[in-house]
């Protein structure tokens, strides 16, 4: 049975907290809209009405100076309010790749059927965005009265995170917002608001730059004055340009619209959460609730540690996998385990006198409640058996072609490799990076650039025939120097030279170890991206043999025998001692 569109009236903490109806809503966005323009005006009658004051008097310098800064004001009124051009807002919504029905036919007959039970149209379009959100939007056109195409934007870890019960659930809040017709009024609302962050911004930074165009010309007078031996004036005199008082006036404006339709704004969710939970039913929408949020902290970990791990390398995961990822992520027994007693977490309790009056959604905890004071419809949470990506036909191609629709040219140009090749090849390139100074130091001695394609275990081998042929301390000295280094001089110039060259000397022998296999650097989903591990042995000796390798007279034999006994020694072949965390 399709819902009426202003839902069923909630009894408990949910009572009272409907939305206000299309047209209340329409008339206060446009009274406010209409109101900014009225404020502006009335500035510049009030201008008007201050100079045929000062007119009427007596007509001193004073009378002149007012009306000169009555006309700045109104001049500062008209540039910014009427006569400057603000961005345009963009319709499109956020970048994605657009599904038909052909191509996703299960989803679009999964948010179709649910847009009949709601009785609201469906969609035009089902867009599928990075991140875990969801949103719609309309195109209504005459501020609101003619409905336009409509857009829902499904975030891609929702759809691999979710289960599908769940899936319903946001879906349905998301459509109530369509039957509540809160979409109707986005675009006159999105209006008031860039007119105002447009008008703040720019009165903001005109005002900042008058203050510091102020402050440069106090500079150079008292620069002046000391060239001439005269004293720098003792303190600059602050004046107030108009720009500045306008900022406070339409800032004050600003606040007021947005405490108004923000407030709207926080009921209309209250009032999509029952329709969800008619849908889904209370206890699967409050699930919902708490589940999104997981998911938004583990898309956010996913994507800095470990879809990006290897962006400095110039290096992505395989085609598919930047945004497909996340689901090996949660498939992991350890991180699944996390991810479910983070959505179980009590969530924080907001005290009254600190909720921001400019949130456009309630606090989650409050929105759960609400839920669980409606009326028990004798619905259990659904299980999370069937995950919501069931829905999807090809979705390793759905997600390649994610990719493609949202990432840069310059992420699209990085090589793409295994994710079990992506954690050693990521850390060779940083030992790479770390260790050049180190290599361009040595064409100091040898007169020769180091090699591009040799290999880290040869560059470090020349490097230890230069340390016995006593070259250390000309080699530290090439090295770049910090500003403390570059101050001192003889015994302690050294020492820091030598502390510099130790950890270049380091980072080059880590590299040829990870080249040679000794060390391994490899893929984690359970907890830090990358396990560095290597045998017990290579970890216990490597300290003393750089230090010896440093030491005057310098010692390789011990940093040469440590790297190439690897092969017979080294327990990767899964004989010998277990490895060692490398530190």
């Amino acid at each position: 049975m399709p819902l009426r569109p202003a839902g069923p009236a909630p009894s408990g903490p949910a009572a009272g907290r409907g939305a206000p109806g299309a047209s209340l809503r329409a008339a206060l966005a446009l009274g406010l809209l209409l109101g900014f323009y009225l404020l502006a005006l009335s500035l510049l009658v009030a201008v008007a009405a201050l100079d045929v004051v000062l007119v009427r008097g007596t007509f001193t310098v004073a009378t002149v100076e007012g009306c000169l800064g009555s006309l700045a004001v109104a001049w500062c009124v008209l540039r910014v309010v009427v006569l400057s051009r603000r961005p345009e807002e963009g319709r499109e919504g956020p970048p994605g790749l657009s599904l038909t029905p052909g191509e996703q036919p299960e989803l679009w007959e999964r948010v179709r059927r649910l847009a009949e039970r709601v009785g609201t149209r469906p969609p035009a379009e089902i867009r599928i965005v990075p991140g875990a959100v969801a949103m719609v939007r309309e195109d209504a056109r005459w501020l609101g009265l003619v409905p336009g195409e409509r857009r829902l934007f499904l975030g891609v870890a929702l759809l691999l995170g979710l289960p599908e019960a769940e899936l319903s659930a946001v879906l349905g809040h998301e459509l109530g917002h369509y039957a509540h017709h809160d979409t109707r009024l986005g675009h006159l609302v999105a209006a008031l608001r860039g007119r105002l962050a447009h008008t703040v911004g720019t009165l903001t930074e005109r005002a900042a730059r008058e203050e510091a165009q102020e402050r440069a010309e106090f500079a150079a007078k008292a620069a002046r004055r000391r060239a001439e031996g005269r004293p720098p004036p003792l303190k600059r005199g602050r004046t107030r340009g108009p720009d500045h008082y306008l900022t406070l006036v339409f800032t004050a404006y600003t606040r007021l619209c947005l405490r108004l339709t923000e407030a709207v704004s926080r009921r209309q969710e209250y009032a999509a959460d029952l329709v969800a939970a008619e849908i889904a039913g209370p206890a699967t929408t409050a699930a919902a609730l708490r589940r999104v949020p997981a998911l938004e902290a583990a898309d956010e970990l996913y994507l800095n540690h470990y879809a990006l791990m290897g962006w400095d390398a110039g290096l992505l995961p395989p085609e598919g996998q930047f945004y497909g990822g996340f689901a090996l992520l949660l498939a992991d027994d350890t991180r699944r385990a996390q991810l479910t007693a983070l959505a179980r977490e009590p969530l924080p309790q907001e005290p009254g006198e600190d909720r921001s009056p400019y949130a456009s959604h309630p606090p989650t905890a409050d929105r759960i409640r609400a839920l669980e004071s409606l009326p028990d419809d004798g619905r259990a949470p659904a299980l999370p058996r069937r995950p919501a990506a069931a829905l999807l036909r090809t979705p390793d191609r759905l997600l390649a072609d994610l990719e493609q629709a949202t990432l840069s040219t310059e992420a699209l140009s990085r090589h793409r490799v295994p994710w079990s090749e992506l954690p050693w090849r990521t850390r060779r390139e940083a030992f790479a990076r770390e260790a050049a100074p180190l290599l361009a130091a040595m064409a100091g001695p040898t007169g020769a650039p180091a090699a591009p394609g040799a290999s880290a275990l040869g560059h470090l081998l020349d490097l230890l025939d230069l340390l016995d042929q006593g070259l250390l301390d000309e080699l530290a000295a090439r090295l770049p120097r910090s500003g403390q280094a570059a101050r001192s001089s003889g015994r302690a110039a050294r020492e820091f030279a030598r502390t510099a060259f130790r950890s270049a000397l380091r980072q080059l022998a880590l590299g040829a170890a990870l080249e040679t296999g000794l060390c391994r650097w490899e893929l984690c989903w359970a907890g830090p991206p990358v396990r560095q591990s290597a045998p017990a042995w290579f970890t216990e000796d490597l300290p003393t043999a750089l230090d010896r390798a440093v030491a005057e007279p310098a010692v390789t034999a011990p940093l040469r025998t440590l790297l190439l006994r690897g092969g017979a020694h080294g327990p990767l072949d899964g004989t010998g001692r277990a490895p060692h965390t490398l530190a």
